[in-house]
This record gives structure tokens, sequence and C-alpha cells, in this order.
């Protein structure tokens, strides 16, 4: 340590007497103007010192200053000289670091080449994999198209026809449909395009055979027609009918579509032919087996207007007939058929319909069930046609024309025939309800192709229904009245047929438009109102006529009461008819025990009305004669009138109604004749003897109240 310290005062042993500092650096002179400005001059200036005075002592203070940091730089000489050499070895250090991390620099360019590398290794690497990918997917899927498993091609060339042949099919499809599509310019093709066509005609041949077989037992002899005859219902239905077993397999039928149009067209022809001979002969032997049952239809001689009594049972014999006839005015039980419109179809080979001889069909009946199997049938058929052969509607309604056109035709020219040889009018109106409700019923499946059918048959049924009412017509029209024998003041046989007839028509028409029933209807009401008339006038009384035509009128309207309770105008025009009458009667009633005290009293209104009331005073003589026979006689002239309607009238009902209206009618007038007695010139007369008290009158009026 010591050799260090004198080896370091060896070094700073300075010489400073060698210093020149008279150098430009020290040239005062020059910056006199600075120095001036300096603070310490300034204040020495300002207190007046001397300059040179305070130089030399500036000078001797510098002089001093310098030597003591000379002195302190001289005790500081050993540490500056540690730490010279501290910074010696710092820097051999880091010298030594310089050349670790210019290695190290050298090194990590070395690696980055190396990721640069391996990065466009990546790069290459991942091209190439995604060109694997986008080769592998449509490579794939071509492999997939093309290639034919063996599953397939067991299932296609099996003898039988497999569960799985319908898959087998339709996969068959998709692989012709993608060599046609898209197999122009593969190569794979060739190699599978034979094994293809040979599988499709195989397939085809075999859904050809599958097909024809299937068709060809709907035209098996003996095969129940519940099978033809019932539509598919929600709770299950037919099993064995070819559209289910087609249906199912509806994907074979679209294969010979597109790849065998000629097959395809073959099966729709043969289809076709057979369901339409199926389904005319099945629905021709069951209607005509059926109306082997139906009840003896109305003739000629069922008309309003025949005579009672005088029918004849057969043209060439005179036996009654045993056979079981229909109703020919009353609708009866015959309107329970519309309760059944949605049961099942009748059946001529039903166990049930042959064991029950006793009871035969009425042909509404008869008609509900072919309708209902026409408009079922018909509806599954354009349903199945559309769907099955993937025709559009227009070409749809041609195909159900083709299949049902034979079954139609027959049923259209059966009804023909049959309403134009009947005269069973409450037959047709039955009908027609009937098909109104199953034409709905196609409606509202969406079936449009049986609205032709429905329509025609509208049309038959009400031409034949005007010509029916129009022989009603001439049949009323021709009746003379005065040949008619045992004419009675009862309702007659006549109107008694009209009312059953119209009500039962009222009854039909209950929550349906029918133009032609409400105008066929009303011709009827007049000429029957008209013959009413005409049968009145036959008798020479007339209080007689009167009780003709209400018993008549009565009649009608308890017949038309029966049958409904909702207003009609058959009946409004009949109660306004019968209400005419009875005033009328009650009038014709009043007359002989009370004619001359109502002749007055009209008498004196009518002067009254037209301020003549002086002409009145002549008759005032005439008014004590009115006054005494009406005390002596009015309770005897009303048990009269009493006895006279409990004879004249068969409805109890009514005739209390009447004898009310003839004692309400007496006991107007009689109030009437009073209020005349009170008035000028009566008034100054001398008061009335033997006048009957109002009130006696009515006490009386009131005993006949409840006499009926």
């Amino acid at each position: 340590m010591a050799a260090l310290e004198a080896d370091a005062s060896d070094e700073l042993q300075l010489d400073l007497t060698q210093l020149d500092i008279t150098g430009d650096d020290f040239d005062f002179d020059d910056n006199i103007e600075d120095h001036l400005q300096d603070e310490i001059v300034q204040e020495a200036l300002d207190q007046g010192l001397d300059l040179r005075a305070h130089a030399r002592q500036v000078e001797r203070d510098l002089d001093s200053t310098i030597r003591e940091s000379i002195q302190d730089y001289l005790s500081e000489a050993l540490r500056m000289t540690e730490l010279y050499h501290q910074v010696q070895s710092c820097d051999n250090i880091l010298s030594s670091m310089e050349n670790m991390l210019c290695e190290f620099q050298t090194n990590l360019g070395d690696i980055s080449g190396e990721i640069q590398s391996l990065q466009g290794q990546s790069v290459d690497m991942s091209i190439r994999l995604k060109n694997r990918r986008q080769v592998q997917q449509p490579l794939s899927e071509l492999i997939g198209r093309l290639a034919l498993p063996s599953d397939i091609i067991d299932s296609i060339m099996s003898p039988t026809v497999g569960p799985d042949f319908e898959e087998a099919v339709k996969e068959l499809h998709r692989k012709l449909v993608f060599v046609e599509e898209r197999g122009g310019n593969l190569a794979a093709v060739g190699d599978v395009q034979g094994d293809l066509e040979q599988l499709s005609l195989q397939a085809a041949a075999k859904i050809r055979e599958l097909f024809m077989n299937t068709i060809m037992r709907a035209r098996k002899p003996g095969r129940d027609p519940q099978l033809i005859l019932t539509f598919w219902r929600d709770n299950g239905g037919p099993t064995q009918m070819p559209q289910e077993t087609l249906l199912k397999n509806k994907a074979c039928f679209e294969f010979m579509l597109k790849h065998h149009r000629p097959t395809a067209n073959e099966l729709r022809a043969e289809y076709v032919n057979t369901m339409s001979k199926v389904h005319a002969s099945y629905v021709k032997a069951d209607v005509q087996r059926l109306l082997k049952m139906q009840i003896s239809d109305n003739s000629s001689q069922d008309l309003l207007g025949a005579e009672a009594g005088t029918k004849r049972s057969g043209f060439f014999s005179s036996k009654p007939s045993t056979k079981a006839k229909q109703t020919t005015f009353t609708l009866g039980s015959r309107a329970k058929v519309l309760e059944r419109l949605d049961d099942t179809i009748l059946l001529s080979q039903n166990t049930e319909v042959q064991a029950d001889k006793q009871q035969p069909l009425a042909y509404e009946d008869i008609f509900r069930s072919y309708q209902l199997a026409m408009a079922d049938i018909g509806a599954r058929e354009f349903l199945f046609c559309t769907e099955f052969f993937s025709v559009k509607e227009a070409k749809g309604y041609e195909f159900f024309k083709e299949v049902m056109g034979k079954a139609m035709g027959f049923i259209l020219k059966h009804l023909e025939t049959h309403l134009a040889a009947s005269f069973d009018a409450i037959g047709i109106a039955l009908c027609a309800r009937i098909n109104t409700h199953y034409r709905h019923y196609v409606s509202d499946k969406g079936v449009k192709a049986l609205k032709s059918y429905f329509d025609t048959t509208e049309k038959l049924l009400w031409t034949n229904f005007e010509r029916i009412i129009k022989a009603h017509l001439e049949s009323v029209l021709t009746v003379d009245p005065s040949r008619l024998r045992d004419i009675d003041t009862r309702p007659h046989y006549i109107v008694r047929r009209y009312a059953e007839f119209s009500g039962a028509m009222i009854q039909l028409k209950q929550g349906h438009e029918f133009p032609v029933l409400d105008k066929c209807l009303k011709q009827l009401q007049h000429e029957v109102m008209n013959l009413i008339l005409r049968i009145a006038a036959e008798f020479t009384d007339r209080k007689d006529q009167l009780v003709f035509l209400i018993n008549n009128y009565d009649m009608m309207l308890s017949v038309y009461s029966g049958v409904t309770t909702q207003a009609s105008q058959e009946a409004a025009d009949t109660q306004a008819a019968l209400q005419a009458r009875i005033q009328e009667y009650a009038l014709v009633e009043l007359s002989p025990g009370f004619g001359g005290l109502i002749g007055f009293v009209k008498q004196a209104e009518a002067s009254l009305a037209t301020g003549r009331a002086e002409a009145l005073a002549q008759n005032t003589g005439k008014i004590q004669g009115l006054i005494d026979s009406f005390a002596s006689n009015w309770r005897d002239h009303i048990n009269t009138i009493n006895g006279g309607v409990m004879r004249s009238f068969t409805n109890f009902e009514n005739g209390t109604a009447i004898l009310q209206e003839a004692l309400t009618q007496l006991v107007v007038y009689y109030e009437k004749f009073t209020a005349i007695l009170k008035k000028a010139p009566f008034a100054q007369a001398s008061s009335w003897k033997n006048l009957v008290d109002r009130h006696q009158l009515m006490v009386e009026v009131k005993k006949h109240k409840t006499t009926f």
C-alpha cells in the first residue's frame, strides 16, 4: 500500500510555476464590458472601493483557493488511482461480454435462418395438405356416387322383392341421376356404367312385375265389395286395396318415370283400365242388388188430386200387391236417413241385410249408400292419382275421369232412369239433401274433380222434382168439386195430403237454400188454396163454407206446427187466411141473434162518419125494440153459438178460439151500441128501458171462456 501511494505521489508531482496565464484565454481587456456587468464588480463599484486594490485582493484569494484545490486533489490521488484501475478492469470485463454478445448474435442469426427455413417448409406442407383435402372431398363423393355396394346389387338382383328393395332402388336412382348429370367427362363412369344399366333394367323388370301383380289382384272375382266401396277412414279401412301397396312403393314408380318412362306409362294405363272396370262392375252389381230390396216406388196415381180408393195394384191384375209401399205424402221415419249420412255404406252382400228381409230399403237409403261410395272412392282416387302419378291438378282430372268415368256414368244413367219413372217428390227432396251433404264433404277435402258429378246429380233431382210438382199441380187443377164424394165440413183428404206434403218439405228445407223447392211450394200452395175455395163453394150455406175453410186451414197449421217450430211462409199465409175466416165466421154466428143490433151499429157509424147525425133521429123507435130483443134473448143466443161451434169444429182448441172471437165481437158491438145511445139525438130521449148492463154481458162471456 505504501509503495502504491509512493507511486501515486511521484506521478502527481506537478510544477505549477510554469503555468502561463497571459495567453488569450486570460485577456481581460477584451471582455471588460462583460466584467463590469458582474454582480461582485457592481457591488464594489457601488461601495466606492479601489478596484486595483480589490483586484489584488481577489487574486490573492484566488491563488489561495487554487492552492487549496490542488492540495485537495493531491490528497485524493490514491483513490483516483484505485478508481482508474477499477475502470480498466470493468473495461476488460465489458470487452469480454462484447465478444460473447457478438458470438451470441452470430448464433442467433444462424437460428433465425433455420426458423425461416422451417416456416417455408411448413407453408409448403400446409398448401399440400389443403390441396389434398380439396381433392379428397369431391373424389370421395365421386367414389361414393359411382361405387356399387354389394347390398344394393344383392337386393336388386334377388329373384324376390325384399324389404330393402325400395331403398336399393332409391340409391340406384341417385347414382343414375349423378351419372347423367355429371358423368360425361369422368373416365371412372365407364367402369360402372354397364353395371348401372344392368341393375336399372333388372329393377325395372321387378317393379313392373310387382305393380302388375298388385293391380291384377283387384280383378279377382269374388273380392269383398267392402274393399272397393269403403273409403279409408281415420279409424282404419281396407288393407288389401292396390292403392295402399302402390303408395308404399311410390319411389319405385318415380324411378320408372325417370328412367323407364314407356314402362311407367304402361303401368299407369293398366291401373286406369283395371280400376275403371273394377269400380264400374262393383258399383253396378251392388246397386242392382240393393234395388231388389227397395220399397215399391210411387206411381202417377200417387198425386195430390187423385181420388181416394181408386188405385189399382197392377196393370193386368186387380190383386193387391203385398210388397211394401213407400209413404206418399208424409215424411215420417224417412227423415232418419239424414241422421245416417256419416254411417257406412249399405252392402247387398252384408249378412245383416240378407237376414233382415222384413225391412226393405227406401230409395233414399240406396241413394245415400252409393253417393257416399262415390264421394269416398272418388276423393281417394283423385288424391291417389295426383300423388302417386306425380301429376298436376289439371292432369289429375283426366286420370280421375278415366278411372271413375264408367262408374259415375252408370250411376247418373241409373239415376236418370229411376227419376224419370218416379213420382216420389219427398224421396227426391231427401236425395237433394243427401247430395248437398256429400258435395260439401268432397269440397272440404279439396277434391274439385267430383264437382261436375254432384252438380249433374243435383240438376237431375230438381228437374224431376219440378216435373212431379207439375203433375201434382195438374191433378189439383183437374179436380172437379162437384164430382167429389162425401164432402162435409171436416178437412178434405186432398188438403190433408197437401198439408202433410208441404210440412215434409218445410222440414227438409230447414237450414238449406233450395230455390226450386221454394218456387214449387209457392205454386202448389196457390193452387191448393184455390181448390179449398172451390170445394167450399159446393156448400150452399155460407156458415158451412166458413166451417169447411176454417177446419182445413186449422188442420194445415196443426201439421206445420207438428213438424217444425220455426216460422215458414206457408204457415204465415195459412194463419192469415184462417184468421180472416174466423172473423167472418164470428159475424155469421152473431147474425141470427144479434144481426139487428150489429146492422144498426154499422149504419149509425156510417152516418156519424159522414156528418148525417140528424138522420139517426128517425131510428129512435127502432132502438127500444133492439134493446128489448137483446135483453130477452142474449143468453139463449150465446148458448146457441156455443153449441154451434161445438158441433162444427172437431178441434176443441180451435173451437175455443172461434167462440172467443165471436163473443169478443159481440162485446165490441154492444159497447159501440151503448156508446151511440149516448150521442145526439139519442141523448135527449128518455132513459132506455131493459138496457143490459155491460158487466152482466162480460160475466156471461167469461163463463164460456174455458168451454173447450
